[in-house]
């Protein structure tokens, strides 16, 4: 069970954030005027229709009508899932994103425990580093890293570091209590014999690698050997905080190095990794196995548009590549690029880029293959090159599935399309018109801003400009705010909902308001009423919400005593009423 993340935690989170530096490093924004504009990133268009608007931390296309906050963007455009987007958001500004009444999962001793691996892994990592310079076999090791080519910045950049080879050096370090010994072995660092129970370490005289997850913490380890010996490279195991399908070798630094990643390189090792962000090519990652999953590939697509696999061109390289594409299609939306690179048989990217340069690297990248040849292409090959009807029976029988697996895009009008030249038959597969879709929604959003003025209208429009000033109705009894509630009046509920939301959050801002109503009817107004061109010039905010309040309270008061005089004269009223009654005959007699 998911523990629920705290409300105050995620305003803070809201406010922290600049939806403008959040939005412009995956969407380039212009000026204008006050707010930023830029092609909308969620339909196709020519002309910018997409709106950013700094001072009330909100976007709005008036094209096909996306809006919403920063945690809106996030979900939108890198396809996360709400509580995805609020660990994303969290991870960019260096936060750990709280939970409560979440139960073993995330119980405080939970947490206590989740930083205390963290901290531990930091300092393994620590280790290894100072290993590589005063270890007995430091000059070996540093002498291997030269010969594969690496200098001693890139080195540090990616905090490579020595296991020493004895077989405690690690616990000796850092397990020298029963506690700290148990939770290097829970964490993978040392290893448990089955029959004396004694530890010692797992790693040892090799090189090692930290991985690091999207906040920069260490989670785990990859090794390799220094000479002869098997496994070329050991890792980490899985453990509490490491889940290899879910993690990316390099991409912590890939981000760190590029504001807005164009694209992510998926390569098959650490040293491939390594080597091409030296040689300049700083978007690569390992995807830490033999094929790329599909978490992988969501937490690829939340940083960029354009995936390029590149994979060793035997047979084992296009299987694995082929796991790859299989395992991309439920991501396949419009606007996602993924491409398939070969290179030639014995080289990688670690060999191939000293040996011919990042120009020539970056040459084979522009010259992969794009999805849908790839897919054909390995069909054809599990099929072979046959014609008639059994080659049509077979192929249908592979691309079907694999294309119910798509969602309606581009791609899979594509292969649909190639698909049907081939089976000699029409596939037909759901397609969305994105342009009639664009004006229809345009239509309905023309038809919900056009809104004639009126008090209630006006009040809540400038409440979400600047709520701290309903800090001046702060007066009102619950009560009294109650009963305004319930007024016959168009509106007159929700003013009073987010009156009584301003008064407990004076320092909110309309981000912050669209969240705590996210999901429901009240959500969709307030964005209505963002947009409304209200008309009203800043400088004039407070006169005109105070006159506009005053008169809101005037027809309430008449109106409730057009409501008392009815019920009195019906011999209807309480005597708490009467009471009232007599109390607004008084104050309108003054």
């Amino acid at each position: 069970m998911a523990g629920k993340i705290p409300r105050y935690f995620i305003d803070d989170l809201i406010a922290r954030s600049d939806i403008v530096d959040l939005i412009d490093a995956r969407v380039k924004l212009k000026k204008t005027g006050k707010n930023y504009s830029a092609c909308c990133p969620f339909h196709n268009e020519k002309s910018p229709s997409f709106t950013v608007a700094p001072d009330k931390q909100f976007y709005y296309c008036f094209g096909c009508g996306a809006k919403g906050n920063a945690i809106s963007f996030l979900m939108e455009y890198d396809n996360l899932e709400f509580v995805d987007a609020i660990e994303e958001l969290a991870a960019a500004q260096g936060l750990e994103v709280p939970r409560e009444d979440g139960g073993p999962e995330f119980s405080p001793e939970k947490q206590v425990q989740a930083k205390q691996d963290y901290d531990v892994m930091a300092q393994a990592a620590v280790f290894y580093q100072q290993q590589l310079k005063q270890h007995a076999n430091s000059e070996q090791v540093i002498d291997y890293l030269k010969s594969r080519g690496l200098t001693g910045e890139t080195v540090k950049q990616f905090q490579i570091g020595y296991a020493p080879s004895e077989w405690d050096g690690l616990m000796k370090s850092l397990g020298q209590s029963k506690q700290s010994a148990h939770q290097l072995r829970d964490l993978g660092m040392v290893i448990e014999k089955e029959t004396t129970k004694s530890l010692y370490d797992r790693f040892r005289d090799r090189v090692m690698f930290p991985i690091l997850d999207r906040r920069g913490k260490c989670i785990a380890f990859g090794g390799r050997i220094i000479g002869d010996g098997t496994p070329k490279y050991l890792n980490s195991p899985e453990t509490r905080i490491y889940s290899k399908g879910r993690e990316l070798y390099g991409l912590y630094q890939a981000r760190q190095a590029n504001r807005g990643l164009e694209r992510l390189l998926v390569v098959e090792g650490y040293m491939d990794v390594v080597a091409l962000f030296q040689a300049g090519v700083t978007y690569a990652v390992a995807s830490l196995g033999t094929s790329t999953t599909t978490e992988q590939i969501k937490l690829m697509l939340r940083s960029t548009s354009e995936i390029v696999c590149c994979y060793d061109g035997d047979k084992a390289g296009r299987k694995a590549a082929w796991r790859t594409l299989e395992n991309a299609l439920p991501s396949l939306v419009d606007g996602i690029q993924i491409r398939f690179v070969f290179l030639p048989d014995g080289e990688d990217p670690d060999t191939y880029v000293k040996q011919y340069g990042k120009e020539a690297f970056e040459a084979q990248i522009a010259q992969a293959k794009d999805m849908v040849s790839f897919f054909y292409e390995h069909l054809y090959d599990e099929i072979g090159q046959t014609e008639g009807e059994f080659a049509r029976s077979k192929l249908s029988q592979l691309a079907q599935p694999l294309l119910e697996q798509m969602p309606d895009s581009e791609y899979k009008n594509a292969i649909a399309d190639t698909l049907s030249v081939k089976l000699k038959r029409k596939i037909d597969v759901k397609s969305v018109d994105r342009v009639t879709q664009a004006k229809n929604k345009s239509a309905l959003l023309k038809s919900q801003t056009s809104k004639k003025i009126t008090p209630v209208r006006i009040a809540i429009a400038i409440l979400l400009e600047r709520p701290s000033l309903a800090t001046n109705l702060a007066h009102m009894s619950p009560a009294q705010l109650k009963s305004l509630a319930e007024m016959a009046e168009p509106g007159m509920s929700l003013l009073v909902e987010v009156i009584q939301f301003c008064i407990s959050n004076p320092n909110s801002n309309a981000a912050q308001m669209l969240e705590n109503w996210r999901g429901t009817e009240t959500a969709q107004i307030l964005s209505q009423l963002m947009l409304w061109e209200h008309h009203v010039q800043e400088d004039n905010f407070e006169v005109v919400f105070l006159d506009t309040m005053e008169k809101i309270l005037t027809l309430f008061v008449t109106k409730r005593k057009e409501m008392l005089q009815t019920k009195a004269k019906m011999n209807l009223i309480t005597a708490a009423e009467k009471q009232e009654y007599l109390a607004l005959l008084r104050q309108n007699l003054k």
